[in-house]
């Protein structure tokens, strides 16, 4: 009995030692790659906020659906110079979201593209799963810089 004890104890300790899954809410500024996408869009974002950093997103598409792509963020300590050296990266494939176009062919908006976060590394290397969700939307003064958010869940 002692020993059954001991180990629903240890059971116990183990299951509250898992961290709980954290958001952190990022504002993002950047714009469209000028490299052509065949039947995607590229991004280079930075993000402000409690993840900062840069961001690569690449979206395939299907008209104005997204139907795939791949997110790369290198996270980058608050205040970071030329001279900081990154935390981490966090790595994921996107699943889905809506486009909207200009007349000229860029983007215009991008609303709840949602990405399945898959691995890290730094910092992030026990990030084995988690989720993303981005919106972003041209500016209307200077259409080829994007704003918007980014939240992610781990």
């Amino acid at each position: 009995m002692k020993v059954f004890l001991f180990v629903l104890l240890a059971a116990v300790v183990a299951l509250g030692a898992v961290n709980p899954a954290a958001t952190y809410n990022d504002t993002v500024s950047g714009s469209q790659t000028a490299a052509p996408e065949s039947d995607g869009i590229a991004l280079n974002l930075t993000a402000a906020g409690d993840l900062p950093g840069m961001i690569k997103l690449s979206l395939a598409r299907s008209e104005a659906n997204v139907t795939g792509g791949s997110l790369t963020m290198t996270v980058l300590p608050a205040n970071a110079d030329a001279s900081s050296s990154e935390r981490g990266s966090l790595t994921g494939t996107v699943s889905s979201g809506t486009l909207t176009l200009s007349e000229n062919g860029t983007l215009a908006s991008a609303s709840n593209v949602q990405v399945s976060i898959n691995s890290g590394t730094g910092e992030y290397a026990s990030v084995t799963s988690g989720a993303a969700t981005i919106n972003v939307t041209a500016n209307a003064e200077n259409p080829s810089q994007l704003g918007g958010t980014l939240v992610l869940n781990f």
